[in-house]
């Protein structure tokens, strides 16, 4: 029994003092702190359901869910557990109040109820808005202290699980059919139904209707009408918005409280002029954003002072036209004809770019000049050019120049024989391995007027190996086939 508990001692720190309220799903005391001295409210999950863990661990669930809570009209929770006797137990902050449920033995002035209505309400708020749930709000779950200033304790329920000692008169519908759910529209129709029976006091014991006093304000009965309909979706949507016209009833009655939110949204005009206010001033700062930080390429662009002129990946050297020139073949006069020119040949004046015997001037010919224009050309005939009107020729640049001496020649050998001389290989058809006679083997018939070379014989080269082997094929000529003292350049 309770009052057994009186004066014992729990978690060995929490002394009970007086009785509040008894209930299944927690008993309420009056205790005080054993070595701070101060006085609390203590919640007892009974004996006879702590002893089962199911019921321990919901009633623990429940204190730390709404240990999460912190408004001003919900209860503070300060200490939760379970002590070594078996004491499940919840400790709240301590408040000189009475439960409402003592209050309704009578009506109560209308501003009084609207006051501690409008609490509850935001209680309600504080705990919808972390997604928790009241789910068996009643009169006996609020604390009220000097006459209208309400808290509320017992947060924590669950969707689809109504407590076992739960108020008919406060459940939802949805909460009492074979299939129970409850939600935040849940606690609405809950707190409509408190309203109510403050206002019209205790229920008739012969069963007939409340009616609410004739002296009310007249919109507070469709404002509980439509707080406690049957259909969910018929009634306020939150909790706020019941609040919210709680909040214009309570002023519009003389209370002394901040004017509502609702009330505001009435006032069309101070709305429509607030909102003005704001698209000025955002146009504004807008407006000084774009000019302030607008940018002009003829004022913000600064100049690097390190900076150099865009210059070609490869400066102009003329490597690519001298390597022009040079890809010509020596003594072709159309290599150097400008097409500028009409086909005639530069340097028709007889100039040579080689004569000096130093490096000519750049875009001079690498395989010699040429001299006098060409027949029927453009260019006049000059009385004084030796060569004029004869076709150009290739003039070779200056160099070394050898006379070969009557009885032999720097080129060839004093003694008569046959050299080898290499040439390109051409491309002819794989040769067998059959020997056949090489024409170097042959006599070579002189010209016409020139001496009979004394006859030698050569070896021949060997004719059995591959031709395809060696890269040239062998030629062999006279030793001597030019007459003495003729010049060789």
């Amino acid at each position: 029994m309770t009052s057994d508990l009186i004066g014992k001692l729990v978690a060995d720190k929490y002394r009970i003092e007086s009785l509040i309220l008894e209930s299944d799903s927690g008993d309420l005391f009056r205790a005080v702190h054993e070595s701070r001295a101060t006085p609390l409210i203590l919640e007892l999950l009974p004996r006879a359901f702590s002893v089962d863990g199911r019921w321990a661990k919901k009633f623990l669930d429940r204190a730390r869910i709404a240990g999460g809570i912190s408004h001003p009209n919900a209860l503070r929770l300060e200490d939760y557990g379970e002590d070594s006797r078996g004491n499940v137990y919840a400790v709240y902050e301590n408040v000189n109040a009475e439960l409402l449920d003592s209050l309704i033995t009578r009506p109560l002035p209308q501003i009084q109820a609207i006051g501690i209505a409008r609490d509850i309400a935001q209680a309600l708020e504080a705990a919808h808005e972390r997604g928790v749930l009241h789910g068996a709000l009643s009169p006996k779950k609020v604390l009220v202290e000097s006459g209208s200033d309400a808290k509320v304790y017992g947060f924590g329920g669950e969707r689809f699980d109504i407590p076992g000692d739960k108020d008919s008169e406060y459940l939802a519908p949805e909460q009492s059919n074979a299939y129970p759910i409850a939600d935040t529209r849940s606690d609405t129709y809950a707190l409509g139904k408190i309203l109510k029976r403050m206002l019209a006091g205790p229920a008739t014991v012969d069963g007939a209707a409340d009616a609410l006093p004739e002296n009310i304000h007249p919109e507070l009965t469709p404002i509980i009408e439509t707080a406690t309909a049957p259909d969910p979706e018929l009634r306020y949507p939150s909790a706020t918005a019941f609040r919210e016209d709680l909040d214009r009833i309570y002023a519009e009655s003389g209370g002394n409280a901040i004017l509502p939110k609702a009330s505001k949204k009435h006032n069309i005009w101070q709305t429509a002029f607030i909102a003005l206010c704001g698209i000025v001033v955002l146009a504004g700062v807008f407006i000084y954003a774009t000019y302030s930080r607008g940018s002009d390429p003829t004022v913000t662009m600064k100049v690097d002072e390190g900076s150099l002129p865009v210059q070609p990946i490869n400066p102009a050297t003329g490597a690519q036209e001298e390597a022009l020139l040079k890809s010509a073949p020596i003594g072709d006069p159309s290599s150097l004809q400008d097409p500028y020119l009409n086909g005639a040949t530069p340097g028709g004046d007889g100039y040579n770019a080689w004569a000096n015997g130093v490096m000519p001037p750049a875009g001079a010919p690498l395989s010699g000049t040429t001299t006098g224009p060409l027949a029927g050309s453009q260019f006049p005939q000059n009385p004084q050019n030796p060569q004029n009107g004869i076709p150009p020729q290739a003039i070779g640049p200056p160099g070394e120049r050898v006379t070969v001496q009557p009885g032999g020649s720097v080129f060839m050998p004093n003694e008569g024989g046959v050299i080898l001389v290499p040439v390109p290989k051409t491309q002819e058809p794989e040769p067998t391995n059959t020997p056949k006679n090489n024409a170097a083997n042959t006599a070579v018939k002189n010209p016409p007027g020139t001496a009979t070379p004394p006859k030698t014989t050569a070896t021949p080269a060997k004719t059995t190996e591959k031709p395809a082997a060696s890269a040239t094929e062998s030629k062999k000529v006279p030793a001597k086939s030019a007459k003495k003292g003729k010049t060789e350049e």
